[in-house]
C-alpha cells in the first residue's frame, strides 16, 4: 500500500505552525489523501471521536463505524475526489463506545501543483441539535393534538349541547300551554321528552368530563380487583329506564363471576356507552344482550343488539374522533358519535382492545377485552361480522 501524502510542503509555515492554527478551531477539521487515509487532524475531531491523533492518523476512520456507515463515508470521498464538487452532508456515525452522533460534513476537494488529491474536511456534531429538532416537532405535534381536541371539544359543546337545551326549551313551553289547556296527556308526554332529553345531556356531558381528564392528565385509572359481572348488572340496570321508552329487552348471559385488575368506573363509562349506543340503534321492541367470555387472560365482554346495523364506510370510522360521524337512531335520538371515541381511548388505557361486527339490517356487536392481570400494549380493530 503506498504511503499516505504529506501536505507539509502546501503551507508557508512548518506543520507544527498549522497543528496549532487547526487545534484552536472550534470545529473539527480532518485532511484526507486520494485513498480516503486521514494525514491531518485537529484535537476537536480526535475529541468528537473519542480517539487520539495516533490511532486516526492513516486510517480512513472506516475502520470504527459499522459496515452500512462504511460504505456511505467512502462512497461519497469517492464522488468528491473524483468531480471536485463540494459535498455537505448528514451522517450518522457510531464512535468509540456504541455512542451514536449525526455529523454534518462538509467535504471538498484540494488538488496540489503536482495534480495530487486531498480531500479537506469540516465537521459538526449536530446530534443535540438534531434531538432539539426533534422534540420540538413532537411538541408541535402535541400541541396541534390538544388544539384539535380543543376545537372537537367547543365543536360538541356548540352543536350537540345547544341542541338538546333549545329542545328543552321549547318542550317546556310547549308544556307549559298544555298545562294552561288543562291537557293532562299532552303534559305527561312533553314531561317525558323533556326527561329524555335531560338524560341523554347530561350522559354526553359525563363523557365531555371523562375525556377531557383523560386528555389532560387529571384521569387517574385504578387498579383493583373488580367484579365484572357485578359492574355489568348494575350498568344494565341503570339503562332499563331509557331501554323501556323504547320497548327494548336489555339481557345479562350470566357466567360464572369474572374478576379481573382494573378500573371499575372506567369499565362502567365504557359499557354504559356501548349500550346506550345500541339502544340508539336498535328498532322499538328489540333486543339487546350483553355477555362475557374468558381467554389468553382477558375477559372480553359483548354488547349485541339485533338493530340496524353498518356499513363498511361506517364502522371503520367510528372510533376516531376526527372521523367519527353522528347519526340519527331509530326513534330519531340525536348524538355526536363521541360515546365510541370515549370507549376507544378508555379501553386501551386499560390495556384492552376494542372494536366492531356488524352487518347492514342484522344488528351489531360492539366487543372489547379486558386483561385479567398484567395489561398487554394498547390496540385496537374493527371487523366486519
Amino acid at each position: 500500500m503506498s504511503q499516505p501524502l504529506s501536505l507539509k510542503n502546501h503551507f508557508n509555515k512548518d506543520n507544527e505552525y498549522t497543528q496549532t492554527i487547526l487545534n484552536n478551531m472550534g470545529d473539527s477539521v480532518f485532511v484526507k489523501d486520494d485513498q480516503s487515509r486521514i494525514i491531518l487532524v485537529n484535537e476537536a475531531f480526535c475529541k468528537m471521536m473519542g480517539l487520539s491523533c495516533e490511532e486516526i492518523i492513516g486510517k480512513t476512520l472506516a475502520e470504527e463505524v459499522t459496515k452500512e456507515e462504511r460504505e456511505s463515508f467512502l462512497k461519497i470521498d469517492r464522488q468528491v475526489l473524483a468531480d471536485g464538487i463540494e459535498s455537505i452532508v448528514e451522517e450518522n456515525m457510531t464512535v468509540r463506545g456504541g455512542t451514536k452522533k449525526v455529523l454534518s460534513t462538509r467535504k471538498s476537494r484540494f488538488v496540489d501543483g503536482e495534480g495530487n488529491k486531498f480531500l479537506v474536511c469540516v465537521v459538526r456534531d449536530i446530534t443535540e441539535k438534531k434531538k432539539a429538532a426533534e422534540a420540538l416537532r413532537k411538541r408541535e405535534s402535541e400541541l396541534k393534538d390538544v388544539v384539535a381536541t380543543r376545537d372537537r371539544l367547543f365543536s360538541i359543546i356548540a352543536h350537540d349541547l345547544r341542541s338538546p337545551f333549545n329542545n328543552i326549551t321549547l318542550l317546556s313551553e310547549l308544556l307549559e300551554d298544555s298545562i294552561k289547556k288543562n291537557d293532562i296527556g299532552q303534559s305527561q308526554e312533553y314531561l317525558e321528552l323533556i326527561n329524555k332529553t335531560t338524560s341523554n345531556t347530561l350522559s354526553l356531558l359525563d363523557n365531555l368530563l371523562d375525556w377531557t381528564k383523560s386528555q389532560t392528565g387529571l384521569r387517574d385509572f385504578k387498579s383493583e380487583k373488580v367484579n365484572i359481572n357485578k359492574i355489568l348488572s348494575q350498568t344494565l340496570e341503570l339503562s332499563k329506564a331509557i331501554a323501556s321508552t323504547k320497548n327494548i329487552g336489555l339481557n345479562l348471559l350470566q357466567s360464572e363471576p369474572i374478576h379481573v385488575c382494573s378500573d371499575h368506573k372506567v369499565i362502567k363509562t365504557i359499557v354504559r356507552n356501548l349500550i346506550s349506543n345500541a339502544i340508539k340503534f336498535t328498532k322499538p321492541g328489540g333486543r339487546i344482550e350483553v355477555s362475557t367470555k374468558l381467554y389468553d387472560k382477558n375477559v372480553e365482554i359483548t354488547v349485541s343488539d339485533d338493530g340496524v346495523g353498518m356499513r363498511t364506510d361506517t364502522y371503520e370510522k367510528l372510533f376516531y374522533v376526527n372521523t367519527n360521524m353522528a347519526c340519527v337512531g331509530t326513534a330519531n335520538e340525536k348524538g355526536s358519535g363521541f360515546g365510541l371515541v370515549l370507549c376507544k381511548e378508555f379501553v386501551e388505557k386499560l390495556g384492552g382492545t376494542i372494536w366492531a361486527e356488524s352487518t347492514l339490517g342484522k344488528g351489531s356487536d360492539f366487543k372489547f377485552t379486558v386483561p385479567i392481570n398484567k395489561p398487554k400494549p394498547p390496540r385496537s380493530r374493527i371487523l366486519k361480522k
